[in-house]
């Protein structure tokens, strides 16, 4: 059983029985939006899991909704991005599991596990993962991503 399974599996029993026995607990960390008419409540942990990497694939991302105004997207990188920049689009990353170094224009910054990247439209950046592990990140983007909008950087 992968950890996210186990995670989820002891949190659905600790909600089922946790209020039987009156122990009210932490409760998990989870991405709760609205898309359109349609909200989600996923715990942070199995949201890892939605964009796993195949044997030899360095990327990979996955769209898990969208509305007028932003669309949201689980990115999984093992080792780093290409420098690139998105012309017409805002992005914040929330970055879920791993740790390694953003560039956003000429600067690098270290950021780990709970650390929140803003990056404007027009700008340089790219991440290169320093984990042992896939690093995992949210990311939301401003308007809805159209997957045209990408430029790499020379």
């Amino acid at each position: 059983m992968t950890i996210a399974r186990k995670f989820v599996f002891i949190t659905l029993i600790g909600l089922l029985v946790g209020p039987l026995l009156g122990v009210e607990g932490k409760p998990p960390a989870v991405l709760d939006a609205l898309f359109g008419e349609e909200r989600r409540i996923v715990a942070l942990e199995a949201l890892e899991t939605r964009a796993l990497l195949g044997p030899g694939e360095n990327q990979r991302v996955v769209e898990i909704g969208r509305d007028a105004h932003t669309s949201h997207h689980v990115v999984s990188i093992r080792d780093r991005e290409t420098p690139h920049r998105h012309d017409r689009h805002d992005l914040t990353v929330v970055l879920l599991e791993g740790w390694g170094t953003m560039q956003i224009g000429d600067e690098e910054r270290r950021v780990g596990q709970g650390s929140i990247i803003y990056v404007p439209r027009g700008t340089p950046h790219a991440f290169r993962n320093l984990s042992d592990t896939p690093a995992v990140a949210y990311a939301v983007y401003t308007p809805p991503f159209d997957g045209k909008d990408r430029v790499v950087e020379e």
